[in-house]
């Protein structure tokens, strides 16, 4: 039987694997261990028997204790290939300015989270055996939010959600001020292309801005522990919020252009 988690929720009660990654997990156990490792390797979500990577996790930390070196070594090294495929998609060249210097950062800051929670920190990655994506998510955004990149072209709209691109809680806040209130529109891929097409069309300054806020970075903050698009970009509140207000009105009329061009190609077409 897998292990229960140690990590407990404010109520007191533990912290469950849903019902289907216990079936995972009971379902690896009765393999060799030649075979899980395997298993594992398929990258691949559209494969089947791609194993969710909160089994990875779990046995992951299942062979550090069991001081099974070998096995740590090779599953580490799946579980962080499958970590540089996601944060391609979510932190691209084509996304980001020196892209691939701040996934290896994630990377790495990821990796020493692994070692502290082998080294006895008990519980840090319980979340992870819960929700991968969503953990990883969050992750990813405080990380980001350490390493303030000062320098965004555009911005990837979703998520490395185990059952594909979901879109954040902080892109949906951050876009509802030029989508007029309707950020249901996110769910629609092909508006997210055209919603990336916009941005890249605005001024530099007014991307910059627009970019940090849909990777959750406040515009100010009296805390001065906490990075904001203000001291990212050093300038003062005022400015900042000029610039986003800009954007988002310029933004409004770039996809409203976009709606109506779209409406009047369908009619040529009838």
């Amino acid at each position: 039987m897998p292990e229960p988690l140690k990590q407990r929720k404010r109520d007191g009660t533990s912290y469950e694997r849903p019902p289907e990654i216990e079936a995972w997990l009971k379902k690896l156990e009765t393999m060799e261990v030649a075979e899980r490792l395997r298993q594992f390797a398929t990258q691949s979500r559209k494969s089947i028997g791609h194993v969710p990577s909160e089994a990875l996790i779990h046995f992951l930390r299942r062979a550090w204790t069991d001081g099974k070196q070998g096995d740590f070594e090779k599953i580490f090294r799946i579980l962080m290939k499958r970590i540089e495929q996601s944060l391609c998609l979510v932190v691209s060249d084509s996304c980001m300015a020196g892209a691939r210097g701040i996934r290896e950062e994630i990377m790495d800051q990821f990796a020493e989270q692994i070692a502290k929670d082998c080294k006895g920190c008990t519980g840090l990655l319980d979340f992870y055996e819960i929700r991968f994506g969503k953990a990883f998510a969050a992750f990813r955004t405080s990380a980001l939010r350490r390493i303030g990149p000062s320098a965004v072209d555009t911005v990837p709209l979703g998520t490395d959600e185990e059952d594909g691109l979901e879109i954040s809680a902080e892109v949906e806040a951050a876009a509802a001020d030029f989508l007029g209130g309707d950020p249901e529109k996110l769910d629609d891929p092909a508006f997210r292309l055209e919603l990336t097409a916009a941005i890249d069309r605005l001024p530099d300054d007014q991307k910059q801005v627009i970019g940090l806020r849909l990777q959750g970075f406040q515009i100010d903050s009296k805390d001065k522990d906490i990075m904001t698009i203000a001291r990212i970009l050093q300038c003062d509140e005022r400015t900042v919020r000029n610039r986003h207000d800009r954007a988002c009105k310029a933004l409004k009329a770039i996809l409203q252009e976009e709606m109506h061009n779209d409406c009047r190609t369908i009619l040529k077409t009838q």
